[in-house]
């Protein structure tokens, strides 16, 4: 037999072998302990005053994540394209499901057990929120993971921490006694007193509050404070007269009335519309006549939106002069507003 002759029998062979073959071979869980050891992953094993991470945290591979601007939204336009880019692969990450959490760096003093995070005194933990952002805890703090899907939700007991989310709206939540905190893509601390109430101070983007049927939206450079019982606090800026604060307070939880509100109005600067926007749709009658003057005064509504729609509270009118004041998504560059738009079409918005 020439050699010629043997070929097509080897071939036969070759192709009936190959596809004998499992079309999926699953590896070994060591195998990731050995690729982290190579790439210089610490170990997760436990040390003095230390809980190793619990299996309901997640211990995905390591990754990166799009860190967002350190203030917000003053970004140069040239980088409206990874601006872009980050809405539509975060939506994309949303719909692979990556959504574990890990511990990404302690100190100090922690537990984790069931998915619950204590620290003492000398407790500090960062934590990697999948692979949208991180969670700072502070000493002195609990919380409780949850839900890691469809949107990430934790609960703030006691304590403080600082988010930093790069993600669509919406995906980051976190409940405390007294408000539900939903990101609106930002950065943002939240502490939470002993009696249940909480302060929350936006740096980056924004934060809406829900409680009691209620809403408020606190944009950057902002705070708000909120109490069990109540509906959630009106925004204020961070930069606010002493005199606006006091009588905001004591509207919102002072039982300050029609008097405090309108305090509140004769204290008010222009950096202060969002506060008065606010006052809109929580007063009425003469009250509600006067914080829409002052309002009218500091930033004067578009066209369109009249002193009857908005003592009526007419909705299109109230969202129309949103958009018009500083500091509110409807005031971002088109630019930013194409972003938003994409993680709307994403269905995360």
């Amino acid at each position: 037999m020439s050699r010629g002759d043997a070929v097509p029998p080897l071939e036969d062979e070759l192709r009936r072998r190959v596809r004998a073959l499992p079309r999926e071979i699953e590896p070994p869980p060591e195998l990731w302990g050995a690729i982290d050891a190579r790439l210089g992953a610490p170990s997760p094993g436990t040390s003095a005053g230390r809980a190793a991470p619990d299996p309901a945290w997640g211990l995905p591979p390591r990754h990166r994540f799009f860190a967002p601007p350190t203030s917000a939204w003053r970004i140069r336009p040239a980088l409206a394209a990874a601006l872009l880019l980050c809405a539509a692969g975060m939506g994309l990450l949303r719909l692979a499901g990556l959504q574990r959490w890990r511990v990404a760096r302690a100190s100090g003093t922690y537990s984790l057990t069931e998915g619950r995070l204590e620290t003492d005194a000398t407790g500090h933990v960062r934590l990697a929120v999948g692979t949208i952002g991180e969670v700072e805890v502070a000493p002195r703090s609990r919380i409780r993971l949850l839900a890691t899907r469809p949107d990430h939700r934790l609960a703030l007991d006691r304590g403080a921490i600082t988010a930093r989310i790069a993600a669509p709206p919406r995906l980051f939540v976190v409940e405390t006694p007294s408000v539900t905190a939903v990101d609106l893509g930002c950065e943002y601390a939240l502490r939470v007193e002993p009696d249940g109430g909480s302060l929350i101070h936006v740096t980056v983007g924004w934060v809406e509050l829900w409680g009691g049927g209620a809403r408020s939206i606190v944009p950057f450079d902002m705070s708000a404070h909120t109490r069990p019982g109540y509906a959630p606090g009106t925004p204020f800026a961070d930069h606010a007269s002493d005199a606006l604060k006091g009588a905001l307070y004591r509207f919102d939880f002072g039982h300050g009335g029609d008097s405090a509100a309108e305090e509140v109005a004769r204290a008010a600067a222009p950096s202060d519309a969002v506060t008065l926007w606010h006052l809109l749709a929580r007063t009425s009658g003469t009250t509600r006549a006067e914080v829409y003057r002052r309002l009218a005064a500091l930033a004067p509504p578009p066209a369109g939106v009249t002193e009857a729609r908005v003592m009526a509270l007419d909705r299109t009118a109230l969202d129309r002069w949103w958009d018009a004041l500083p500091g509110s998504p409807g005031t971002l560059p088109w630019w930013q507003v194409i972003a938003v738009r994409i993680s709307a079409w994403l269905g995360l918005l």
